[in-house]
């Protein structure tokens, strides 16, 4: 289940325990103990999470309250005991249900250092689903504490009964003291905003130990899987990045482009075509071509991000163009499976330009950590190559590492452009969380004139001349680059004939590389 359903399922088990309540049946010694225990589980797993999703110093209040609701229960708590009455049972099922939100929202970062693990964990750091979660789970504890006046009374006939109990004890005084204070501080966060999409799929990590695990690709949901595992393996692995790794990357990144734009078109008939697509494949393009000429030595096999999005865009292009030539669309949407290609594109849209600034970034890491080879530019040899090839340090003043290092900067604006095109909200990730760190250190130029949101990555090497388009499908505003004097606009249509011999022989590996080999 996801982290919106689990809510879900807390917030419905407190209902239940408030109707319990109503009407309460006489508990016994382990009723109410088990009552008290599940009650100050269910605070400190909501609290947890408000400390986790917290952006804001306003958000103090919510969290020394939830702190509050709990603070004369001990923190060594005893094991709670088997009950079936209902009060307990609900509470302890509503406490259950937060924890297990608590662990997938936890599971996005790293245990010992804090750091994200996942693109939705640098999404959680950067404060940019704070709108739509902390009035959730505002919601959640105002419910609690509106079962904290029927509970608090409940308790206490425990302890009038002679329970002796301390769990029970402090967990009435709590109850009594939250249900007074507790809603009237929520009431100003809690609202009947819906929680933000992200969150409410928000899933554990998917691991990435191994390829095999994703090895079985049969659905377009397993392709948007694969590219989530992608994306979890660079966030893990992007300083780590090889020469191999890049190039799988940049191959892959153009092939999906045509497939996404492919099945945008396809959903969307009769939508006006630009040129978007044919932009963003010269830049994976000229990425791809680039990286052919860098090598790094050691291992030659590629991780396992690389692979297992590799594999999604085979079982794709298997599926889109079986024999070498688009299907009609109208028979795709019509076969098995109709529903899921009509919403593939819009998936894999939303999540490619997360893909580009990770794959930037890493490429930007590789190349100034300085263990990537490139040939020699001064070097001349014959014609029959007959002298063997000359290499020096790849950087970002050598002129692969340069180049590469061009074209994936200025990806994640184009793959913005598309993914606004198909109507999909872009996932954010990594590229929110960098540009948050350049706003906190320098907040005197990101203010300047002339300088919006949308601009470049921030760890783009070269700055490009900004375009501005407006984005009407999405309603928002995203800025473009010029064209390098490298870069030639293509064609519009599906990729065949010449174009489709390109893509698959050179950007496949199925063509002779130009490139010297170690």
């Amino acid at each position: 289940m996801t982290y919106g359903q689990q809510l879900d399922r807390a917030a419905a088990a407190i209902a239940a325990a408030q109707v319990s309540l109503r009407h309460p049946r006489p508990g016994g010694i382990a009723d109410h103990a088990a009552a008290a225990i599940a009650r100050t589980h269910l605070y400190r797993a909501i609290e947890r999470q408000v400390k986790r999703l917290s952006a804001r110093r306003s958000d103090a209040v919510l969290i020394r309250e939830l702190q509050h609701a709990t603070h004369t229960t001990t923190l060594e708590m005893p094991l709670a005991p088997t009950t079936d009455h209902p009060v307990p049972t609900a509470l302890r099922q509503a406490a259950e249900a937060a924890r297990v939100a608590s662990d997938i929202l936890y599971a996005q970062f790293d245990p010992t250092d804090g750091r994200p693990r996942t693109p939705e964990g640098f999404a959680i750091q950067t404060g940019v689903l704070h709108a739509g979660s902390l009035p959730r789970l505002a919601q959640l504890a105002r419910a609690a504490g509106e079962v904290d006046h029927g509970l608090a009374a409940w308790l206490h006939q425990g302890v009038a009964a002679g329970s002796h109990q301390l769990i029970v004890r402090t967990a009435a005084s709590d109850a009594r003291t939250t249900s007074l204070m507790l809603p009237h501080t929520v009431d100003a966060i809690a609202s009947e905003r819906p929680l933000h999409s992200l969150l409410r799929d928000l899933q554990p990590p998917p691991l990435t130990d191994t390829a095999r695990r994703w090895a079985s690709i049969t659905s377009p949901t397993d392709c948007v899987r694969a590219l989530d595992v992608a994306r979890t393996w660079l966030v893990q692995h992007h300083q780590h990045l090889t020469a191999n790794d890049l190039k799988v990357l940049l191959r892959t990144g153009l092939a999906l482009t045509y497939e996404i734009d492919y099945l945008i078109q396809a959903a969307h008939p009769g939508t006006h075509r630009t040129p978007t697509a044919g932009i963003l494949a010269s830049l994976w393009r000229g990425a791809a071509q680039a990286s052919m000429h860098l090598h790094t030595l050691g291992n030659p096999e590629s991780g396992v991000g690389p692979t297992v999005l590799a594999a999604a865009e085979r079982w794709l292009r298997d599926q889109l163009r079986p024999n070498g030539d688009w299907r009609e669309p109208k028979t795709l949407l019509r076969s098995r499976g109709g529903r899921a290609w009509q919403s593939a594109g819009t998936a894999l849209a939303a999540r490619l330009p997360d893909l580009a600034s990770l794959v930037h970034q890493g490429a930007l890491l590789a190349v100034r950590r300085g263990d990537m080879r490139e040939p020699d530019p001064l070097q001349r040899r014959p014609p029959d190559r007959a002298v063997r090839p000359r290499w020096i340090r790849a950087s970002p003043a050598s002129p692969q590492g340069a180049a590469l290092l061009r074209f994936t900067g200025q990806l994640r604006e184009e793959t913005v452009a598309l993914a606004c095109e198909a109507g999909s909200k872009v996932l954010p990730g990594l590229h929110e969380a960098e540009r948050r760190k350049l706003r906190q250190a320098r907040p005197d130029r990101m203010t300047a004139p002339g300088v919006t949101a949308s601009t470049g990555h921030p760890s783009s090497p070269q700055p490009s001349n900004p375009r501005s388009r407006l984005a009407n499908r999405a309603g928002v505003e995203t800025t473009r680059y010029s064209h390098w004097s490298t870069i030639k606009e293509l064609p519009r249509s599906w990729p065949s004939g010449a174009e489709q011999a390109l893509t698959e022989r050179n950007i496949h590996g199925e063509g002779p590389d130009e490139g010297p080999s170690l």
